[in-house]
């Protein structure tokens, strides 16, 4: 008899363990429903919402009934044995809808509530207790959420959730920064930098770590880097906070290593350094970036 506790992974191929057995999960459409519920967890998902998620506009006349049918079959998948059904069913009837138990585990829950107490930390200036909640809430992932769900209609939840987990590596990025852990910034920025190209904050943390491990031309080769891609898909230069360091970089300023990366990566810094014209002596020359 299995008696643990169900655990759905959305970060990366989806995945249910009932202890330890892995759930099998029988076509595209039961695992699409599981989905929607877990993305909702203590939410009641509305009948109308899941026929719509699961058919689009092409909705069988039958949809209500081969949802219910749908919903019995993850039920059952979910519970091993009589035991299982007796602890009540995972899946549960609502008004208008259905919704996962409270008691379901979910990575996705664990990896936002270790994520949001990183940020608190961080905003306390306990830089090394946010870098180690951020690598714990990191460590869950296996790959892109729902990486295996071939489904429009979980596409964005899934794009919510591979967009938070960026802001978690940003954010342990910057208190590892603060901590001058540079080697391992820059180990970690290298790849996902360069999947993402277009994250300019990425970019600009990966710049930091580089010139404060004393690679400046590295760093800088980093700004080119991004200046190309974003030129290329976008049309368009770097933002203001990109520059900004990289004119920074130009002229080996003392900020590069007594200002936070917080205030050298802000947005407010950058503006401030916008509005402030070049002095006849700090524009290196063939810059065409404003100095600080």
């Amino acid at each position: 008899m299995n008696t643990g506790t169900l655990r759905i992974s959305l970060l990366g191929p989806l995945e249910v363990r009932d202890g330890d057995r892995l759930v099998a999960l029988a076509g595209m459409k039961q695992r699409t429903l599981l989905c929607l519920l877990a993305l909702n967890p203590r939410s009641s998902v509305p009948v109308d919402a899941l026929i719509v998620a699961l058919w689009g506009d092409a909705a069988p006349a039958t949809a209500r009934a081969k949802l219910h049918t749908y919903v019995c079959e993850l039920r059952k998948a979910l519970c091993n044995d009589c035991q299982d059904r007796a602890r009540g069913w995972p899946v549960q009837t609502r008004p208008g809808g259905y919704q996962l138990c409270d008691d379901v585990d979910l990575d996705s829950s664990e990896f936002e509530a270790d994520a949001s107490k990183a940020r608190h930390a961080g905003r306390l200036g306990d830089h090394a207790q946010a870098s180690g909640l951020f690598a714990c809430a990191l460590a869950m992932w296996r790959g892109p959420a729902l990486a295996d769900v071939e489904s429009y209609a979980i596409q964005a939840a899934a794009n919510a959730l591979n967009e938070e987990r960026l802001l978690a590596i940003e954010g342990k990025a910057e208190a590892d920064l603060h901590l001058g852990w540079y080697d391992d910034v820059v180990a970690e920025l290298s790849l996902v930098s360069a999947a993402n190209p277009l994250r300019e904050r990425l970019r600009g943390e990966l710049m930091l770590a580089l010139y404060r491990r004393g690679a400046r031309n590295e760093a800088l080769a980093v700004f080119r880097d991004g200046h190309q891609a974003m030129t290329r898909e976008l049309g368009l230069p770097p933002g203001p906070q990109l520059c900004r360091l990289q004119q920074l970089m130009l002229r080996d300023d003392p900020a590069l290593w007594t200002r936070p990366p917080n205030d050298l990566l802000s947005m407010e810094a950058a503006q401030d350094a916008v509005r402030t014209p070049p002095g006849p002596r700090d524009s290196p020359p063939g810059s065409r970036w404003p100095a600080t």
